[in-house]
């Protein structure tokens, strides 16, 4: 008994002082995209925002594949006729004031580029014989064009997974990877790559390299074991002068570190797990640092066990939502123009439609999870067989009622409208197996999340 007690103050602490809910409230930007947005680059040379993806049109506007957002319209990437690319675009860096684009496309603006070329505001280029398979990441590293992807050969040239530009053609570092590098990153002056690969330069690495211009080296134990048996690194990024990888993984040596890992410059540490996904893999695809914290996107529910929709920030010491989040997966993250822009496959964004891309006003401010002057109440606790969900509306609507387990699922899900004021919902919890459980609930007011438990 005392034991049980001893648990459940530990877990109304995590709930008080580890999670928070930001009050927050996403834009649609533009018409959006009629598919997936992978990737957005900011380009402060020409002041816009470059987009890249599986998507063909906004609206009635035909980009194919990519184009650029200017704060009020999204323009296509063209030249004589042709707009954009013939396949999907996944990545931007721009080197020596051209932008490179790289993806799963063999022609851009109709010239002949086997998966990745240059842009230079008007004109599209090929750059060298390019490469036999899908570029997922660029970046520039000692003043040099690097690529990662799915690739082995460009020209006659291997170039396993991975490859430096020399101006005139694309050369092999050190025997690559592999398999897919994914993304890349600049810290502490070295180039930081993470992916699908096990290998690099001959050496076990385990998804998760450092390249200092002339060898590839390891990070600790890299990462292991992901859901589904799939384990790979999609995201790096700096935040606190620290190196953070995000992807679909479970451990790092020995350590539990799901999804979402810190490294200091000499061991890996958890910073609480991501999951929690209602429909697929768990998985943290993006990371982005805005405002001081450091915002992470994907498919997931959960942050340290409480709830997140695929959308959630850190702040270096506490998890906090973003509102309700997003109803569909989150690829990319980017800051323009001083807002934070999500891009993915989804609907809507914190309750308002947006088609695969928003962007991100923050309140000023946060408000605790349970501190919004006991406007919701549950009871009895614990409870058997109903539960009375009392609660005040500040605005008449729909309002979404969830049930969820410690492990992140939503076991319980209902909608219905409600007038302005307060109302009580009764739910029959007759049917789910004893234990803790989070009672959350949504509207336009926002939300609000009690803990419960079932005897």
């Amino acid at each position: 008994m005392k034991t049980k007690k001893i648990s459940w103050i530990m877990f109304i602490c995590s709930l008080l002082f580890n999670y928070q809910q930001i009050k927050a409230q996403c834009m649609a930007v533009g018409n959006g995209t009629n598919g997936s947005v992978q990737c957005l680059y900011p380009d402060s040379i020409r002041n816009c925002l470059f987009i890249g993806g599986g998507f063909k049109y906004s609206g009635d506007e035909t980009i194919n594949y990519c184009g650029f957002w200017d704060d009020s319209i999204y323009n296509p990437m063209t030249m004589n006729g042709f707009n954009g690319c013939n396949d999907s675009v996944w990545c931007y860096t721009m080197f020596n004031g051209n932008l490179y684009v790289g993806g799963s496309f063999t022609l851009a603006g109709g010239v002949t580029c086997n998966h990745i070329a240059r842009w230079d505001g008007s004109s599209w280029f090929a750059v060298g014989n390019g490469f036999n398979h899908t570029v997922h990441s660029l970046a520039v590293y000692n003043n040099e064009l690097y690529a990662g992807g799915e690739f082995t050969v460009s020209g006659t040239n291997s170039v396993n997974y991975i490859a430096k530009w020399n101006g005139l053609q694309w050369n092999q570092l050190a025997g690559g990877t592999n398999d897919d590098a994914e993304t890349m990153c600049i810290w502490n002056n070295a180039l930081y790559i993470g992916g699908d690969f096990t290998m690099a330069g001959g050496i076990i690495v385990n998804r998760i390299c450092k390249w200092d211009g002339g060898v590839f080296s390891s990070l600790g134990n890299g990462f292991t074991i992901g859901m589904m048996g799939q384990c790979k690194i999609k995201s790096l990024c700096i935040y606190n002068g620290n190196l953070f990888a995000s992807g679909m993984f479970d451990h790092s040596g020995t350590m539990d570190v799901q999804n979402i890992a810190m490294w200091n410059g000499s061991v890996w540490s958890s910073i609480g797990n991501i999951g929690g996904a209602m429909m697929g893999a768990n998985i943290v695809t993006s990371m982005c640092t805005y405002s001081g914290n450091l915002f992470i996107g994907g498919n997931f529910g959960t942050c340290a066990s409480l709830p997140a929709n695929n959308l959630a920030m850190w702040n270096s010491s506490t998890w906090s939502n973003i509102g309700t989040g997003m109803n569909g997966m989150v690829n990319s993250l980017a800051v323009y123009h001083n807002q934070l822009y999500i891009a993915g496959l989804f609907s809507t964004a914190t309750e308002t439609s947006a088609n695969n891309i928003a962007k991100y006003t923050q309140a000023s401010g946060f408000e605790p999870i349970y501190a919004n002057n006991n406007s919701l109440t549950v009871y009895p606790y614990p409870g058997s067989r109903n539960i009375n969900i009392n609660f005040n509306l500040k605005s008449a609507g729909q309002t979404t009622f969830e049930l969820i387990d410690l492990a992140g699922k939503v076991v319980f899900y209902k909608i219905a409208s409600f007038p302005q004021g307060v109302s009580v919902e009764v739910v029959d919890i007759s049917g789910f197996a004893k234990g803790s459980y989070l009672i959350r609930v949504l509207s336009k007011s926002g939300s609000e999340t009690r803990k419960i438990s079932i005897e």
